[in-house]
């Protein structure tokens, strides 16, 4: 895992000394995905929207949340500032002198990343109603291909936009923001199977 570790960190070590100067953007990318306005921002524009999806939605962040929790006390993952000044893995040579923010002082354990996980389960589901609400009038098949790969690269986009926040703070390694990304869209599919049904009134 040394290995595995000194590796995230030179990418932290890497996108702090390379990306400097877009330091505002990152930090303001793992404020604005916090899961917090899931529930204060979110929540609120998608029950006027799609009352149904909204509740979905906050399912979504509710179990997705749980979940994170339960694996980060089982997986117990490190931090990347934290675990390059106290591994020894470096012996005499220098270790990399990496930047830490307000947003890096997280001193639980790091795997999967909660912001990389709630993200992609939210979004997921956000762009899942978006889909239904775009397409629902729309027969050209060409059109249809484009709302879909417009919404998509949108997503997608901003995955990787909240990994490289994240790495770039300092509070995840590269595998642990993977990880998050992974684990979400294994736990999204029971969900939606079953909360339709189950958890969502009938209109």
């Amino acid at each position: 895992m040394d290995l595995l570790h000194s590796s995230g960190v030179s990418s932290t070590y890497y996108l702090q000394t390379h990306f400097s100067h877009n330091q505002k953007y990152f930090l303001s990318v793992s404020m604005a995905t916090d899961l917090r306005n899931t529930f204060f921002l979110l929540f609120p524009i998608w029950f006027h929207v799609r009352q149904a999806d909204a509740i979905k939605l906050v399912w979504v962040a509710v179990v997705g949340d749980w979940v994170n929790l339960m694996l980060k006390w089982l997986l117990f993952g490190e931090r990347p500032y934290w675990w390059v000044q106290e591994t020894d893995y470096y012996g005499n040579s220098s270790q990399p002198m990496i930047e830490q923010f307000p947003m890096t002082c997280e001193t639980g354990p790091g795997s999967p990343s909660g912001h990389a996980m709630g993200t992609s389960a939210v979004y997921y589901t956000m762009m899942s109603s978006l889909l239904t609400i775009a397409l629902k009038r729309e027969e050209h098949q060409v059109r249809r291909w484009c709302v879909r790969v417009s919404l998509w690269t949108l997503f997608w986009f901003v995955q990787v936009c909240v990994c490289l926040s994240r790495v770039f703070v300092a509070a995840h390694f590269p595998h642990q923001v993977i990880t998050g990304v992974v684990i979400a869209g294994g736990h999204r599919s029971p969900l939606e199977c079953g909360e339709s049904a189950v958890l969502v009134p009938p209109s």
